[in-house]
């Protein structure tokens, strides 16, 4: 593959469906250095897993925004430092010590006990947000269903009113939207407006948490002593708040929730088994997550010169590791493009990373997909897109795979 004839990922239309282009790559460059951007992109399963296990040599303090051609404007900086706080390295792009500090705090929260836990309140979300849409033979699959689930799920996690999580969502594709790489700059300066709203909404939350603590995360999150004995900063608190625990908490579970109804769609076959058996719901949840990775990629950087797949890397270059490609990588999955609801080894996938950066979310995610098809196709057993309205497309992202909407139909089960 040249230069020449190789689709360059930052163009939104390759993003629409990158996965012919993963597969090219993966056949002849498993390791390609774009030429618009410079930074590395790391397509095979075998690869990818090889700089993930390697956290010392491959860091992951890379900022996405600070990517821009443009860097983090002054405008930007000059937002945060008037109205609020400079968001800080979220836990997925910080290395020790801050990520140790960070981490030790977000691992006590998403235990395989606390999520079993919580586990009765998500399935009654689930079922509450269906019974809304009691009656209706089309809804809009997205913003009806599958941004609110794990919107609630996280708000009430927090101990924020429910009634607030419209304008959640719009803090929430402010934060995850620059990230994207595709944003310009006018959109990065709004959304630093936003989250600086944000910040001030919960900043006022801690205040009132300090002094009569409840039993939520916030209040966990104020009284969290690290290894030091150290609490958090303000700053530390407006970071974890809204990008660990907020926007993390929700956007890609959004993102595979909509994925997957779009799969199970385009798949019968897939759909009657699980319609049949629901006992395979788990197994199409980590195939939902294997073929459409909500984040498609991540940013590494070599922390000293190296030699990957044959090719010398110097200190500082950037890797983008594709999860969306290593995970339909064929020499690791057979037959990888199609839902298989029986393969050996279900969540062998690495959409939520592995070793030091592995996901702290994974549990809680995996759970709230799991409820969200338990409770669909408990009640419908027919789904099909609506014809009037245009074709499914996805977020411009480097870094997420979102639908924008999803109009469907759908018929009750007898």
């Amino acid at each position: 593959m040249t230069d020449s004839d190789t689709p360059d990922l930052m163009d939104p239309e390759v993003q629409q469906c990158p996965y012919d282009f993963y597969k090219a790559l993966r056949a002849s460059a498993p390791l390609y250095q774009m030429p618009s951007t410079g930074f590395h992109l790391v397509s095979s399963y075998q690869l990818a897993r090889e700089v993930i296990r390697a956290p010392d040599q491959y860091l992951s303090s890379v900022s996405p925004m600070a990517l821009a051609d443009d860097g983090v404007p002054q405008e930007i900086l000059e937002i945060y430092e008037a109205h609020g706080w400079v968001p800080l390295a979220s836990c997925s792009t910080s290395d020790p010590p801050q990520h140790t500090r960070v981490r030790g705090f977000l691992e006590k929260l998403f235990t395989a006990e606390r999520v079993r836990a919580v586990t009765p309140t998500i399935d009654a979300i689930a079922e509450s947000l269906l019974d809304e849409l009691a009656g209706k033979s089309q809804v809009e699959f997205i913003q009806d269903f599958a941004h609110p689930l794990p919107m609630m799920v996280i708000a009430d996690l927090l101990g924020v009113p429910r009634s607030d999580i419209g304008q959640f969502a719009i803090w929430s594709d402010a934060i995850v939207e620059p990230f994207s790489m595709m944003a310009s700059k006018e959109r990065r300066i709004e959304c630093a407006r936003l989250v600086v709203e944000m910040q001030a909404y919960f900043a006022e939350m801690v205040a009132e948490r300090q002094k009569k603590p409840r039993d939520d995360l916030i209040s966990e999150a104020i009284s969290y002593r690290d290894q030091e004995g150290n609490s958090f900063t303000m700053q530390e608190l407006m970071t974890i708040i809204t990008i660990d625990l907020l926007a993390s908490g929700n956007e890609t579970t959004t993102a595979a929730i909509g994925s997957g109804m779009k799969l199970l769609i385009e798949d019968n076959d897939a759909l009657q088994e699980v319609t049949a058996d629901p006992d395979l719901i788990p197994a199409l949840a980590e195939e939902i997550l294997r073929l459409e990775s909500p984040a498609q990629g991540m940013f590494r950087r070599c922390a000293k010169p190296s030699d990957l797949s044959g090719k010398g890397l110097r200190e500082g270059d950037l890797l983008n590791i594709r999860f969306g490609a290593a995970n339909r990588d064929e020499r690791q999955f057979p037959d990888p493009d199609r839902i298989d609801l029986h393969r050996a080894k279900p969540g062998s996938h690495l959409a939520f990373g592995m070793g030091r950066h592995v996901c702290v979310g994974a549990a809680l995610a995996r759970q709230e997909i799991i409820s969200a098809f338990r409770a669909v196709t408990r009640r419908y057993g027919e789904f099909q897109l609506v014809p009037e309205h245009p074709a499914p497309t996805y977020q411009p992202s480097l870094f997420g795979r979102n639908l924008l909407s999803l109009h469907i139909g759908w018929k009750t089960r007898a």
